[in-house]
Protein backbone atom coordinates (compact mmCIF):
# COMPACT_ATOMS: atom_id res chain seq x y z
CA UNK A 1 0.00 0.00 0.00
CA UNK A 2 1.34 3.44 -0.90
CA UNK A 3 2.61 5.58 1.93
CA UNK A 4 0.21 8.36 2.75
CA UNK A 5 1.27 11.61 4.35
CA UNK A 6 0.48 11.74 8.05
CA UNK A 7 -2.40 14.06 8.90
CA UNK A 8 -1.72 16.87 11.35
CA UNK A 9 -1.93 15.89 15.00
CA UNK A 10 -5.39 17.23 15.74
CA UNK A 11 -7.11 16.61 19.07
CA UNK A 12 -10.75 16.94 20.04
CA UNK A 13 -12.38 17.52 23.40
CA UNK A 14 -15.82 16.08 24.03
CA UNK A 15 -17.85 17.27 26.99
CA UNK A 16 -21.27 15.74 27.64
CA UNK A 17 -23.74 17.13 30.16
CA UNK A 18 -26.73 15.51 31.81
CA UNK A 19 -29.40 18.22 31.90
CA UNK A 20 -32.17 18.38 34.47
CA UNK A 21 -34.71 20.98 35.61
CA UNK A 22 -32.40 23.14 37.70
CA UNK A 23 -28.90 22.31 36.58
CA UNK A 24 -26.47 20.15 34.73
CA UNK A 25 -23.81 17.57 35.50
CA UNK A 26 -20.76 16.70 33.39
CA UNK A 27 -20.89 12.97 32.67
CA UNK A 28 -18.07 12.84 30.10
CA UNK A 29 -15.04 15.06 29.61
CA UNK A 30 -12.52 13.41 27.29
CA UNK A 31 -9.79 14.51 24.90
CA UNK A 32 -8.54 12.26 22.07
CA UNK A 33 -7.50 12.19 18.42
CA UNK A 34 -10.95 11.23 17.18
CA UNK A 35 -14.53 10.87 18.26
CA UNK A 36 -17.95 9.58 17.32
CA UNK A 37 -21.04 10.97 19.03
CA UNK A 38 -24.64 9.80 18.78
CA UNK A 39 -27.74 11.42 20.15
CA UNK A 40 -31.03 9.66 20.72
CA UNK A 41 -34.46 9.87 22.27
CA UNK A 42 -36.07 7.25 24.49
CA UNK A 43 -39.64 6.61 23.36
CA UNK A 44 -42.62 5.91 25.61
CA UNK A 45 -42.24 2.17 24.91
CA UNK A 46 -38.66 2.19 26.24
CA UNK A 47 -36.89 1.90 22.89
CA UNK A 48 -34.22 4.35 21.83
CA UNK A 49 -34.16 5.93 18.41
CA UNK A 50 -31.31 7.98 17.00
CA UNK A 51 -32.03 11.61 16.32
CA UNK A 52 -28.74 12.07 14.54
CA UNK A 53 -25.14 11.08 14.41
CA UNK A 54 -22.04 13.13 13.96
CA UNK A 55 -18.48 12.01 13.45
CA UNK A 56 -16.75 15.36 13.46
CA UNK A 57 -15.43 17.55 10.68
CA UNK A 58 -15.07 16.07 7.18
CA UNK A 59 -11.27 15.79 7.49
CA UNK A 60 -11.65 13.76 10.70
CA UNK A 61 -14.15 11.46 8.96
CA UNK A 62 -11.67 10.90 6.12
CA UNK A 63 -8.84 10.20 8.56
CA UNK A 64 -10.92 7.69 10.54
CA UNK A 65 -12.00 5.98 7.31
CA UNK A 66 -8.34 5.68 6.22
CA UNK A 67 -7.32 4.26 9.59
CA UNK A 68 -10.10 1.67 9.43
CA UNK A 69 -9.26 0.79 5.79
CA UNK A 70 -5.56 0.35 6.64
CA UNK A 71 -6.13 -1.71 9.81
CA UNK A 72 -4.80 -5.24 9.24
CA UNK A 73 -7.23 -6.84 11.70
CA UNK A 74 -10.24 -5.31 9.93
CA UNK A 75 -8.89 -6.07 6.44
CA UNK A 76 -8.89 -9.84 7.04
Amino acid sequence: MADRPRPPELRYRMVCYELWDHGQTVILDATAQGFVAVTGTIADDGTMGGDGTHAGPRELQRRLARLIADDEQLAG
